[in-house]
């Protein structure tokens, strides 16, 4: 009786070491949350892969991904919320940038949070868009880009090219002002 017994229950251990390391695996390999509206870092080597197309989303959330320390010179481009071609997801990723669309910028940004549309000021534009120039340029020519509606309290601040410190790159874009460069403007700036 024991001798029949013994092989049922070593088959009933098994199947609970089985299910047991099963849940173990799925639990450890659940995906990183970050950014959201805790703000959510993903640690070191690795960068928050957003949704694409949600740029107007205001605390989006998206998965901490590893990230090469170097990313390859080429790839497929990648059109940032911040109208700004990538040379390829990595660099996007280690931009903090959250995706538009796939490819370049510029060809017809319909729906995506940019438009490709040049620009020489703000009356170039639609009602909700503002003349962006390139960053660090401050001036002409620029492209029509779609000012926020919401945006999150994150504190990483920005230096528009109206010479104003914003705490974040989208109240920048909020206020229809282009990038003048990362971090708070100098004292004194205009």
């Amino acid at each position: 009786m024991v001798r029949k017994a013994i092989p049922h229950v070593c088959i009933g251990l098994a199947l609970a070491l089985v299910v047991g390391a099963g849940s173990l695996l799925s639990a450890q390999a659940a995906p990183e949350t970050c950014g959201g509206i805790a703000a959510l870092k993903c640690p070191d080597g690795k960068a928050c892969k957003y949704p694409m197309n949600k740029c107007n989303v205001a605390d989006l959330s998206g998965t901490c991904v590893p990230v090469k320390e170097t990313c390859p010179k080429y790839g497929p481009k990648v059109c940032g919320c911040d109208g700004k071609t990538y040379d390829n997801e990595c660099e996007l990723l280690k931009a903090g940038a959250k995706p538009a669309k796939k490819g370049a910028c510029g060809n017809g940004g319909g729906g995506s949070g940019y438009s490709s549309a040049g620009c020489k000021t703000d009356a170039d534009c639609k009602t909700n868009q503002f003349c962006q120039f390139k960053a660090g340029a401050c001036k002409e020519p620029g492209t029509c880009a779609v000012k926020p509606q919401i945006c999150n309290d994150l504190f990483k601040p920005v230096c528009g090219c109206d010479g104003k410190t914003y705490s974040n790159d989208c109240r920048r874009q909020s206020a229809g002002v282009s990038l003048k460069a990362t971090g708070e403007c100098p004292k004194g700036a205009m």
